[in-house]
């Protein structure tokens, strides 16, 4: 090694640099680049950085200039000579004190992805900070006697902390009681305030937009600076009265803010680990072992048309395609302040049919504080302008599985709601003659005068083929009317955006020809997306609560619950003025007496409906597949209490049937067979292209058969939206990946984050931040520390230790063991059992 006191020598002040000292720094930066191996940040060994930060090499020129070498630094170990380079060293003190943490790896991914080779000349100096601030906690263990961290310590707390909704307050708590139960002279924080800001680099960006409290703008771009609405004039601030007759005064608190997460840095998230990098290009890279079935939304027509149309974005795998989906929920519970709070979700449907609708990978994006209305475009504004920049001009990602940084483009491939969700986010009314956002305008709904209510009864007989009986049929329908109408066409992105555009304001709100021409109440910030036109299901219909819908008219009407029936005494008078059935039509009372109904053949008798009841007492479904029903049996009501979305799915799909064939006519027996196999293959996880082909052609059919036998206040809007389902199927995929289960999961774990029920909005965003932080610091633990990630398991498993082949396998009991004295009865059966099915005693057999 050459004598390089030139590097101190030669540089007495930042203005006096001598030739040697100028020629031979050149020599140095030319050296470092030459073994850079394509990187364009080096760290810097200025006297400012220490060889602590990275810099591109001309920064690290114009920083030797300016503040010359770092002192001592005579054997460049970290610009090409020595065995080992700083980042080896540095991974070693990691590694020394990771105790299955996986803090070493996580810290490496997240350096690569933030400080690894860039375009911009500087690196983000907070964030650098911050991630050096983190690296130096892996370094230092908790006590003298443990290999864990203090980061990795904070790193499971936090987890714990996210993962059962802690508050702060008891967080505090738990830190205290660790605290006092660890040796002295510990580095544990004793605050949360403390562990936050050691994992401050991990955090995501997160927005505070103030909003005008009637919704009408939001304060950002031209209307930042503005105190007052320009629409409304209502004030952003809250105001209170100066006491002196004066006006009133404005304080610095707004009145209402909207919190948005920005959605692209938590997708550059899923780049950063190999796991899910790699994760991120099954769309396209995925093996399908049946390419005859749909197991993913890319196996859509939809998105393979967006594909053929835009083939230059379509080409990249990594380019990420997102669904959006919102719900509002009371925080404060049913029974409480009539109050909603409304988040917005993100999902990148890249991902594989197992992971593609986890709880970590749906991203919270927009919290917005009470019910929308007819302002969602506003509170849309800052997602969409995401979005459009997304599309336009794309993001540089860093993506760990090829170690290469990439532009990445986003965009909108479809929302997923529930119908008055679904009406609010595209801007179509599902109330009133035109409820269907799919048909629109093209249909609309009979007006039931003593139900009050609009009903779907006989709008599907011109869905049929025109040589359809069903059409001339003038006695099981309205009678006397018979159907030479064609079903409306659906309506082409391109056409709606036309009648978007062709809409004028009234004066005193809305857009004329509402409610008379069309049912338009706002227009959706994604017409301002460049493709839209181009995707042909922008939405779709929900088939959790479509089938919730179904299940509980159904049980409703055939079990003849009075406040759940379709079939009830203002719904046979309707029945009496639209249909030719005069066995439904009540009978005229004698004096003094009450009308009649009359007992309908899809209704059960008590004693049928007694064991029915008795029967599904009896039921025992495997762990995990459905609710434990018995529990909701009432045989003194004939009801079943507390059935949620799910209850509902499992019993129109499997106990339907089978619940009342003997006691309904085979007729109607059929039929609602037809129907519950009609769902069964809908909900499928793997969907046959020419069975949706075919439920296509049913469904029309299947509603005509229904309306054969259920009164017109049977066919609400919900029952309507059947009539779609098989068509979004082929659009869209399978339907696991486009209804609303996940959705309504996350929005309970949000529910559980409401601490603080003064901010509810603040309280929720901070704990997902907090959640979205031990989350990704969970991905790297070991198989021995269980996580979101890696969940113990559900049975007992580790209990069972039997060598025979017939326990061999995951068969450990969910509770625990419980003796059981077995009768000479029993005792026969299990022996005969064993006995034929164990492998290990057919030697000794014969």
């Amino acid at each position: 090694m050459d004598d390089r006191h030139w590097m101190y020598t030669g540089r007495p002040s930042q203005a006096t640099m001598t030739d040697e000292w100028i020629r031979k720094t050149n020599d140095f930066l030319e050296a470092a680049w030459s073994q850079a191996e394509g990187s364009s940040f080096l760290w810097c060994p200025c006297n400012i950085c220490g060889n602590k930060k990275r810099k591109t090499k001309k920064v690290m020129g114009q920083h030797l200039c300016k503040y010359g070498f770092t002192p001592d630094y005579t054997r460049w170990i970290f610009h090409g000579e020595g065995h080992r380079m700083r980042d080896e060293v540095v991974r070693q003190r990691i590694d020394d004190c990771d105790a299955d943490g996986g803090v070493g790896d996580m810290l490496h991914d997240y350096h690569e992805a933030h400080f690894g080779e860039r375009l911009q000349e500087e690196e983000p100096e907070a964030s650098a900070k911050a991630y050096f601030e983190m690296l130096e906690a892996a370094q230092k263990p908790l006590h003298g006697h443990t290999k864990v961290s203090q980061l990795d310590g904070i790193g499971r707390l936090m987890a714990l902390k996210s993962q059962f909704s802690l508050s702060r307050d008891a967080f505090d708590s738990l830190l205290t009681v660790f605290g006092s139960m660890l040796p002295e002279n510990h580095i544990m924080p004793k605050s949360m305030y403390q562990a936050q800001k050691i994992l401050g680099a991990l955090k995501m960006p997160y927005e505070q937009i103030h909003s005008c409290p009637n919704g009408c703008i939001l304060f950002r771009k031209e209307h930042e600076k503005d105190a007052y609405c320009p629409k409304c004039k209502a004030s952003r601030f809250l105001e209170v009265d100066s006491g002196d007759g004066q006006p009133k005064k404005q304080l610095t608190i707004p009145v209402k803010i909207l919190r948005y997460l920005p959605f692209i840095p938590r997708i550059q998230q899923l780049f950063m680990t190999e796991e899910s990098a790699q994760q991120m290009t099954w769309h396209k890279k995925g093996v399908r072992y049946n390419p005859d079935k749909m197991v993913h939304p890319s196996d859509g027509e939809s998105w393979k048309n967006f594909d053929r149309i835009h083939r230059d974005k379509a080409n990249e795998a990594r380019n990420v395609r997102i669904a959006l989906a919102t719900d509002g929920f009371n925080p404060y519970g049913m029974v409480a302040a009539s109050y909603s709070c409304w988040p917005v979700f993100v999902i990148p449907l890249n991902l594989p049919p197992g992971v593609l609708f986890q709880r970590q990978s749906i991203f919270v994006s927009l919290i917005i504080p009470e019910h929308p209305g007819n302002k969602m475009s506003v509170y849309m504004e800052p997602l969409i302008d995401d979005l459009v920049k997304a599309w336009d001009e794309g993001v540089w990602t860093y993506d760990r599985a090829t170690k290469t940084n990439f532009r990445m483009y986003v965009w909108y491939q479809f929302s997923l709601h529930d119908l008055p969700a679904y009406g609010i986010f595209c801007g179509w009314c599902t109330h009133g003659k035109f409820p269907c956002p799919t048909c629109k305008a093209a249909l609309q709904f009979i007006w039931l005068r003593k139900g009050g209510k609009y009903s779907s009864f006989d709008k599907h007989r011109q869905f049929l083929p025109a040589d359809h009986p069903f059409r001339q049929d003038v006695k099981n329908f309205t009678k006397g009317v018979k159907i030479i109408e064609i079903a409306p066409p659906i309506m082409t992105g391109a056409a709606i955006h036309a009648q978007i555009d062709a809409l004028r304001v009234n004066d005193g709100g809305g857009f004329v020809g509402y409610g008379e021409e069309h049912a338009w109440t706002q227009k959706s910030g994604l017409w301002r997306l460049p493709y839209i036109d181009d995707i042909l299901l922008p939405h779709n219909i929900d088939v959790m609560h479509t089938e919730k819908n179904w299940g509980e008219a159904l049980f409703g009407t055939v079990m003849d619950i009075s406040d759940k029936t379709k079939d009830n005494v203002k719904a046979r008078v309707d029945l009496a003025m639209l249909c030719d059935r005069p066995r439904y039509e009540m009978r005229t009372p004698g004096p003094g007496r009450k009308w009649k109904k009359t007992q309908a053949d899809f209704v059960l008798t008590r004693a049928q409906k007694k064991e029915a009841l008795e029967w599904i007492q009896k039921l025992q479904f495997p762990d995990g597949y459905a609710t434990n029903l018995r529990r909701g049996v009432n045989l003194t009501t004939m009801r079943i209490n507390g059935l949620k979305s799910h209850d509902y799915h499992i019993w129109i799909e499997r106990l339907l049937p089978v619940m009342v064939r003997g006691y309904l006519p085979d007729n109607v027996w059929l039929v609602l067979a037809e129907l519950s196999n009609f769902f069964r293959q809908l909900c499928a996880k793997e969907l046959s292209r020419a069975v949706i082909a075919d439920m296509e052609k049913m469904a029309p059919v299947l509603l005509c058969k229904l309306e054969k036998i259920f009164p017109p206040a049977f066919f609400n809007p919900m029952q309507h939206l059947l009539l779609h389902l098989p068509y979004e199927a082929r659009m869209g995929g399978p339907v696991q990946f486009r209804w609303c289960y996940p959705v309504e999961r996350c929005q309970k774990v949000l529910r559980t984050k409401c601490k603080n029920k003064c901010k509810i909005e603040a309280s929720i965003a901070e704990a997902y931040i907090l959640e979205e932080v031990s989350n990704f610091t969970t991905k790297y633990y070991g198989e021995k520390l269980p996580s979101v990630h890696n969940p113990p398991p559900r049975y007992n498993a580790g209990d069972n230790e039997s060598s025979l082949s017939i326990f061999r396998g995951q068969l450990g009991s969910a509770s625990d063991a419980r003796y059981k004295t077995l009768n000479h009865e029993e005792w026969r059966r299990i022996m005969l059992y064993l006995l034929t099915n164990l492998s290990e005693v057919e030697p000794y057999i014969g």
